[in-house]
C-alpha cells in the first residue's frame, strides 16, 4: 500500500489557499472542520474541487515513485526489524511465564515503548530541550510530550470560539494523555515498588513449618496476609489491564 500521509499536503499549502478563495484554518474540531469544508465548497464549488482533490491528484502523481520508495523501506523496517505486528513482553527468554502473567506484560510493554519511543520521538524535536535517548528510549522526552497533551483545552489554537459551551475544558487529547501517563507511572514506578508481601510477614521465619504437622498460628497468621495481600496485588493488576483496554483507541502515534 503506498503512502497516503506526508509531512506536508498541498492542499494545505499557501497555492492552496490561493485558487480555494479561502484560507485553510490551522486547527479545528471534527464538527468545525466540516462546517468549513462545506462552507468553502458552497462558495467557490471548482476552485474548492481545485485545491482540495485537485492538487491531491497532483501531488500522488508527483509523488509516486518516492512514495513507492517510502512503501518498501517501511514495509522491510515494520516486517524483519521494528517487527510491529508482534506484540512484545519484554520478560525473559527461556522461562516459562503463565497466560495471565504474558498479557500483563506484554500489554504494559508495549505502553511503556509507545511512551519511551513513539512519543519521545515527537518530543526530540523540540530544539529548546536536550533529550537524552538510550537504545532510541527517553523516558523523559515521553513524559514531556505527556505533560503537554495533557494542558490541552479547547481554546482559540484549537479552533473554539469563547462563546462555545466547552470552551477551556480539556479535550480528549488531554484526558487520554492523563491516562495514559498515570498508567505508565503505575507500571514503571508504583507496582515494581509494590512491597514483597512474602518479605514484610516474614514467611522464610516459618519455612521449617511448612512441611510440617505442626502449624503455629504465626505461620496461618503470616499465610493470611500474604494470600490477602497478593490478592490486592491482583485485582489492581486487572483493574489497570482494563483501564488500557478502555483507552487502546486513544493510544495512536
Amino acid at each position: 500500500m503506498l503512502r497516503r500521509s506526508r509531512y506536508n499536503y498541498w492542499s494545505c499549502s499557501n497555492l492552496a489557499d490561493i485558487i480555494r478563495g479561502t484560507k485553510k484554518p490551522y486547527a479545528l474540531g471534527w464538527k468545525e472542520w466540516d462546517d468549513w469544508h462545506n462552507e468553502a465548497k458552497k462558495k467557490y464549488p471548482t476552485r474548492y474541487w481545485l485545491a482540495e482533490k485537485g492538487l491531491k491528484k497532483l501531488q500522488d502523481f508527483v509523488m509516486f515513485p518516492s512514495d513507492l520508495y517510502h512503501t518498501i523501506k517501511i514495509y522491510i523496517q515494520n516486517r524483519w526489524i521494528d517487527q510491529t505486528h508482534v506484540l512484545k513482553t519484554g520478560l525473559k527468554p527461556g522461562e516459562y511465564y503463565e497466560f495471565d502473567y504474558k498479557v500483563l506484560h506484554g500489554l504494559f510493554n508495549e505502553l511503556s515503548d509507545y511512551v519511551e519511543i513513539e512519543l519521545a520521538t515527537t518530543s526530540r524535536y523540540d530544539k529548546s530541550k536536550k533529550y537524552k535517548f538510550v537504545n532510541g528510549r527517553s523516558r523523559e522526552a515521553g513524559l514531556d510530550h505527556l505533560n503537554w497533551a495533557s494542558s490541552l483545552v479547547y481554546n482559540e489554537d484549537y479552533g473554539t470560539s469563547k462563546e462555545d459551551k466547552h470552551y477551556g475544558e480539556m479535550t480528549p487529547q488531554a484526558l487520554s494523555a492523563q491516562k495514559v501517563k498515570e498508567l505508565y507511572l503505575w507500571w514503571k514506578d508504583i507496582r515494581p515498588n509494590r512491597p514483597d508481601p512474602h518479605e514484610v510477614y516474614k514467611f522464610k521465619d516459618f519455612e521449617d513449618e511448612h512441611f510440617s504437622s505442626k502449624i503455629s498460628k504465626e505461620y496461618k497468621k503470616a499465610l493470611s496476609s500474604i494470600e490477602k495481600t497478593e490478592k490486592q496485588y491482583d485485582k489492581e493488576d486487572t483493574e489497570k489491564l482494563i483501564e488500557l483496554i478502555k483507552i487502546r483507541r486513544e493510544i495512536w502515534s
